[in-house]
């Protein structure tokens, strides 16, 4: 997330040049973020836009922590670009605090974003529950830096949302991992991004036994079939476990397994177009960062079906290889996933996109609908009565917050 806006606050000051002036406001830590607090207010009380990405996991210990950090800091008239909205598959505990405190934000400020209709039913259903009425929903899909013509060169990468990219927010990692080691990918089943429970790097294991048990069955020989599954990305604080767990796996199926650890960006072109079979059966996804990664960079990718992948399959046709089930349960996803992988490896066609599938919505269409968030929720302020504001100052390490002048926007 951090790298998205870091991209998008980068975007917008190239592509609304002549409408909007903006300005990135970088708080590294809590003393820089009150400092910022009393800007921000300053600049909502000017009249200008705010907008922030926000995920509750950067502005406090607690949801309701980062909820009391960020009404402290933003004025009322802020846009809110609300990442990671929770659903109910996280845990029932879990998810009661976050869509508590994810409705309250909804409420609390002048606009709101989210990456797909997806994530805007669950914020919606989450507003309901607690009694909130959110303020505007609108969705502007994540972006997708088209990079094809950049595999190998080492040209900057961007990953359109580093909490689903390839870990390359310089996030400490930790388990077996060898960074920067990603030679022979050309035979492996890679999974991008963080690695942490429901990623689909187990489903990824599965699905490559299946396959080779079945070439086997046919009596083929199995020296050109995959034989290892990459973790192309770190391991998540907290899950270094997991590593070992799917070492096991691997290992009783004959099979390897392997986490690169950290991948710098120089590196990442090269990685994503020698992987054999790009890879990405996340459980619950409701905007992936990883996805955006593999097609900006020309890679399709199997992923299981479902209400967000058929939301971005219909968004960029012929972008996805989704792998549908027949029938219900997890064993009929897993079916269509063992059927998938086997498509791919005995065509590696289906791994790639088509030179005319088109990316679009592109960054720069991400930047125009994100001003014309801002222009509205500028009118809105305007309507407003006087005298609302923010509640008063704090501060959070790690926010990404945009101020822009709209004075000669054009909405």
């Amino acid at each position: 997330m951090t790298r998205h806006g870091l991209q998008t606050a980068a975007l917008a000051e190239q592509v609304l040049a002549g409408q909007w002036q903006v300005e990135l406001v970088r708080c590294a830590g809590v003393a820089e973020c009150r400092a910022a607090g009393e800007r921000l207010r300053a600049a909502g009380e000017a009249g200008e836009a705010v907008h922030v990405d926000v995920t509750d996991a950067l502005f406090g210990d607690t949801p309701g922590e980062a909820v009391a950090v960020l009404r402290g800091v933003l004025p009322c008239s802020a846009t809110l670009a609300l990442h990671d909205v929770p659903q109910p598959a996280e845990g029932a505990a879990r998810y009661a605090a976050r869509a508590a405190a994810y409705a309250e934000l909804a409420g609390a400020f002048t606009g709101v974003v989210v990456a797909s209709e997806h994530e805007a039913g669950f914020l919606r259903a989450a507003c309901a529950e607690a009694g909130a009425e959110p303020a505007p929903i609108s969705v502007v899909p994540l972006p997708v830096p088209d990079q094809r013509d950049r595999a190998g060169d080492g040209a900057h990468a961007g990953d359109g949302d580093a909490p689903g990219g390839a870990g390359l927010s310089g996030a400490e990692s930790g388990g077996a991992q060898a960074p920067g080691q990603v030679e022979g990918l050309g035979r492996d089943v890679v999974v991008l991004g963080h690695l942490y429970p429901g990623k689909g790097h187990a489903e990824a294991v599965a699905a490559l036994a299946a396959v080779r048990r079945q070439a086997a069955a046919r009596g083929e020989d199995l020296n050109g079939l995959p034989d290892r599954v990459t973790a192309l990305g770190p391991v998540a604080a907290g899950h270094e476990d997991l590593v070992a767990e799917l070492d096991q796996a691997a290992a009783a199926e004959g099979l390897q397994f392997r986490v690169t650890g950290f991948v710098p960006d120089a590196q990442l072109p090269a990685a994503l177009d020698a992987a054999a079979v790009p890879f990405a059966a996340h459980r619950n996804v409701s905007a992936s960062g990883s996805l955006a990664t593999w097609m900006g960079h020309g890679r399709r990718c199997i992923v299981p079906a479902g209400a967000y992948v058929e939301e971005m399959e219909a968004l960029r046709p012929g972008t996805l290889h989704v792998a549908r089930a027949v029938g219900e349960g997890e064993g009929a996803v897993q079916d269509a996933l063992t059927r998938a992988l086997a498509d791919a490896v005995a065509d590696p066609t289906l791994t790639r996109l088509a030179p005319e599938v088109s990316l679009a919505p592109t960054p720069e269409d991400t930047v125009r609908a994100l001003a014309g968030v801002w222009g509205a929720a500028l009118r809105a302020a305007e309507a407003a009565p006087a005298g609302a504001g923010a509640l008063g100052a704090s501060g959070v390490p790690g926010a990404e917050t945009t101020t822009a002048d709209g004075g000669a926007q054009d909405d």
